[in-house]
């Protein structure tokens, strides 16, 4: 059974997300996590697409969805432990999104079997827009307490 897309929003271009320099922070690992967590989302995306198999597709989708929640949390894990080192302020309200974030993503790991391609649709929206809004502009909010961390520790 092949499943029909809508046309729109989801097109068959090779990326969902384009990594863009504009993304970076400054930071060499966080910069790299994020890059890795568009690459993740892209391969989300195009495991939607390659729908020729409705038993191969919920496999391939399951797995690629395991894989963005491992290295999400992985990458949250960093990010939280560089806040708390730097004692950024807004460290309750930023992990509290993260925790949202894998939330959202557990159920939806949790439904994938009988999740409807619509659904597993809207859901690739939301992992686009969450990771192109957070990359841009929340972890920017943590940005220059963590710098002027870093700038304190690098000349001890």
């Amino acid at each position: 059974m092949v499943i029909k897309y809508p046309v729109s929003p989801i097109t068959k271009d090779k990326d969902f997300i384009t990594w863009n320099p504009k993304y970076k922070i400054g930071i060499p690992i966080i910069d790299a996590q994020h890059e890795h967590l568009v690459n993740l989302c892209n391969d989300f995306y195009q495991s939607l697409l390659r729908n020729n198999d409705t038993n191969n597709y919920k496999i391939l989708v399951k797995d690629t969805l395991e894989k963005c929640i491992n290295y999400a949390a992985t990458h949250f894990k960093e990010e939280e432990r560089l806040m708390l080192a730097s004692n950024f302020s807004g460290y309750a309200h930023h992990k509290a999104i993260h925790e949202a974030f894998a939330e959202k993503c557990e159920m939806t790991y949790m439904r994938i079997d009988n999740l409807p391609v619509a659904e597993a649709v809207k859901f690739a929206l939301f992992l686009r827009d969450w990771v192109q809004t957070h990359i841009a502009h929340e972890d920017r909010l943590y940005l220059p307490t963590l710098l002027e961390f870093l700038k304190k520790n690098q000349s001890k």
